[in-house]
């Protein structure tokens, strides 16, 4: 699994990384916070034509927020690092680095209000497929380390029998 550290692995350098980091990473929410007001404020001003783009990138906004809350709680509960980083990925980078993305869309959509549409659903793509990666690498990480624990389980109870 790339980029996902198991416990025993640099586990004190994983600890200063966590240390060093804040609670809530100022830059993926505020980029979150950016994108969403843009979204707003084109669906605002014309929502005959950016109602529906708009509301794709909200939800899919929701989206990447759920699958960081889910990644977070597998991390506190495994310990296991669920975060991407270094990745040379548009759809994954999108996400830590999400109010880039908002300013290029308002810069685009600004000189020409007629590609929002376009820009805002083309960003949600990204971000969606960002949140799905998320939860992907949740997903794995918890099956791992149930399958981890169960043969820990099954070694210990073999070796408790005599065998």
């Amino acid at each position: 699994m790339p980029n996902a550290s198991h416990r025993g692995e640099f586990e004190g350098a994983s600890a200063a990384a966590r240390a060093d980091r804040p609670a809530i990473a100022a830059g993926p929410a505020l980029g979150t916070v950016l994108t969403l007001a843009l979204a707003l404020v084109f669906a605002w001003w014309d929502p005959a034509q950016n109602r529906w783009p708009a509301l794709a990138l909200v939800v899919a906004l929701c989206l990447d927020a759920v699958a960081r809350i889910v990644a977070r709680s597998v991390r506190q509960r495994t310990g296991v690092e669920t975060e991407f980083r270094g990745l040379r990925s548009p759809i994954l980078v999108l996400g830590n680095a999400m109010g880039i993305g908002a300013a290029l869309v308002a810069v685009a959509a600004g000189l020409r209000t007629d590609l929002f549409p376009l820009l805002a659903s083309a960003l949600a793509g990204l971000v969606a497929m960002g949140a799905c990666a998320r939860l992907a690498l949740a997903r794995m990480v918890v099956v791992i380390e149930a399958a981890e624990r169960a043969a820990a389980e099954a070694k210990k109870r073999g070796e408790g029998t005599g065998r």
